[in-house]
């Protein structure tokens, strides 16, 4: 997925750039944290924008914007302004709301018993985004002589515009498909579900201890314990590779077992990732932390995606959408924002600690909260 190249090339890159840009070293994570913050910011208002003019052009628009974005990044970098890479990759964020709508709108196109492996099958076409973003930055490091990295975001705003012009032949087929549906509810019923809060929870928790441990161990790795750029982009795309990767049989687990249990297995996972990384400071502890915590992730947040299509009708899906969204990735901009001065403040080891009241959280809410009948034909 061209698309989702950005967000582990941004990882990489932004952290390393701010490091050399930014006026004070607890501020190297600010444009990564401002990526999410506009992700977060920009998730409701991406799904109104798609309910007013449907989400074909949504998703070129995104697309058109963000390729703007990665150019003015570029520029930014040459000219030394902290600032504008900041505000540039604020805007790559924007689009990263219209990408995450990408697993309802593969939802919305297939049959009730095939959502899981719809949503599973749409993160393993994501693989190619853990190699093609960290190479990108890696490769594209030095293509603008004196301004590192510059050229990666050139590299980048290539793929978006390529992504733009695939996405005008995307065709929605959700519609035809609920005819009779019913009247939309006010959205304070549909929030009061159990099911609903446990859904946006379950995506919450698992990108806010992903998005503390990804955007702290590449500085941590590079900046704090010199390991090599090679080494630290080999770890970041095994991490991303282990959260798409799974979804081979993830859609499989989930209909066989249930949303419910592969939630509990996301949450035990997350928290191997931290006692592996939490054992030791070396390349093996990295990278091993980071394989499991895309493990966990993607057990997670597909199951809590594929619960929440059960929790709305198909005339409130933008809303409902829309504010798991808004919910999930405003939380996951938070711990970004807070990553970089936690790092800077109490390590490696703090920030770790730091996102285990997150997992005790999700694990509270799993075991206590009632459960709603999941109707099979929505797991398989």
């Amino acid at each position: 997925m061209l698309n989702r190249s950005a967000v582990p090339m941004i990882v990489l890159v932004a952290g390393l750039s701010g490091l050399a840009l930014a006026p004070d070293p607890a501020l190297a994570t600010l444009p990564i944290a401002l990526n999410v913050v506009g992700l977060g910011l920009c998730t409701y208002p991406a799904a109104s924008v798609m309910r007013r003019i449907g989400r074909r052009a949504g998703f070129v628009l995104g697309s058109v914007i963000a390729g703007l974005a990665a150019i003015a990044a570029a520029f930014s970098i040459a000219a030394a302004s902290f600032a504008g890479l900041c505000a540039s990759c604020a805007v790559l964020g924007a689009n990263q709301a219209f990408v995450h709508q990408y697993r309802f709108a593969a939802a919305e196109n297939v049959p009730a018993s095939r959502v899981s492996h719809a949503i599973s099958l749409l993160l393993v076409v994501g693989l190619v985004s853990a190699f093609a973003g960290p190479e990108l930055g890696r490769h594209g490091r030095d293509w603008m002589e004196g301004a590192p990295f510059a050229g990666a975001f050139l590299g980048l705003a290539a793929l978006h515009l390529v992504a733009a012009m695939l996405l005008t032949a995307y065709r929605d087929a959700g519609p035809a498909q609920h005819t009779t549906e019913r009247a939309e509810r006010p959205l304070g019923r549909i929030l009061a579900q159990p099911s609903y809060v446990v859904a946006v929870a379950a995506a919450a928790m698992s990108y806010a201890v992903m998005t503390m441990m990804m955007t702290a161990a590449p500085i941590s790795m590079h900046a704090v314990h010199g390991f090599g750029l090679d080494v630290t982009a080999w770890a970041i795309e095994g991490h991303v590779v282990a959260m798409f990767l799974p979804s081979v049989i993830t859609g499989t687990l989930i209909a066989r077992a249930g949303v419910y249990p592969i939630m509990f297995a996301g949450v035990a996972i997350l928290a191997g990732a931290v006692g592996v990384a939490w054992l030791g400071e070396g390349v093996a502890n990295y990278a091993g932390g980071l394989v499991l915590l895309g493990v966990g992730w993607n057990f997670l947040f597909t199951a809590g995606s594929t619960l929440i299509t059960t929790t709305y009708r198909h005339s409130e899906r933008f809303k409902a959408q829309g504010l798991n969204d808004l919910i999930a990735f405003g939380t996951m901009a938070l711990m970004t924002l807070a990553a970089g001065v936690l790092l800077e403040l109490v390590g490696w080891r703090g920030v770790l600690l730091c996102t285990l009241p997150f997992l005790a959280v999700m694990l509270a809410l799993l075991c206590l909260l009632p459960r709603a009948p999941v109707p099979a034909s929505k797991t398989g």
